[in-house]
């Protein structure tokens, strides 16, 4: 499996995040990466990866990947992440992760019927 087939990205830009999925809609990050993008140390984002798992907050099935020795982590344990490391970088996210949905609703008709609120 090609690593680019599943990554996806993300950004922090002047508080504000960027983030690009992959064709599944998920994003995987290696621990350095993790680290970049909220400013700190990799030791620090491998010391609380392990505290996350040790106190069974998130499942290391549904939250790791390794591809060619190379371990990968989804948006799940991104965002535990950004609310146990302290930057500015991981506010930011933490921000973008709680703001108030927008204030438009969409309307699907499915098999032509009209739409129910």
């Amino acid at each position: 499996m090609n690593t680019r087939d599943f990554r996806g990205s993300i950004t922090i830009d002047r508080g504000r995040v960027i983030l690009r999925r992959n064709t599944e809609g998920e994003v995987w990050l290696t621990r350095s990466e993790i680290a970049r993008l909220f400013g700190v140390f990799e030791a620090a984002v491998r010391a609380n990866i392990r505290a996350i798992y040790r106190s069974e907050a998130l499942r290391m099935g549904r939250t790791q990947r390794i591809v060619y020795g190379v371990e990968f982590y989804n948006l799940e344990m991104i965002a535990a992440l950004s609310f146990r490391l302290r930057s500015l970088e991981s506010e930011a996210f933490r921000r973008w992760l709680l703001r108030p949905a927008g204030p438009e609703i969409r309307l699907v008709a499915i098999n032509g019927k009209e739409p129910v609120c």
